[in-house]
């Protein structure tokens, strides 16, 4: 129900491998959603996306608003892409949402 609420009533970023909703959650943290169908892959590549996804989210928690709630959707193009690429993807949608700032990421993995 939750996932659905972001989905409906959020702001949609659109990169080439994923959809983005953001919507203000009026909580004292923020909190994501991952999803990715059979278009993707099988459950191996489905997997994959997701864990890189939620390790750019850890590595970037602090970058992150508070009161926000993210689903993030992968699509098909989201197979096979690795951290590296996965990052630059949403930091630059992210970017206005959130004020990144190029490089200021706790690590940076390759």
């Amino acid at each position: 129900v939750q996932f659905l609420n972001v989905t409906e009533d959020g702001k949609k970023l659109l990169t080439r491998s994923f959809i983005v909703f953001l919507k203000p959650n009026n909580l004292a943290f923020s909190r994501i959603g991952i999803t990715a169908s059979r278009k993707v892959g099988g459950a191996v590549a489905r997997n994959r996306v997701k864990r890189i996804v939620r390790e750019f989210f850890r590595l970037n928690k602090s970058r992150i608003e508070k009161g926000i709630d993210i689903v993030v959707i992968a699509k098909r193009e989201a197979a096979g892409k690795g951290f590296a690429e996965v990052s630059r993807e949403l930091e630059r949608v992210l970017a206005p949402a959130f004020k990144f700032q190029s490089g200021d990421a706790e690590e940076k993995r390759g």
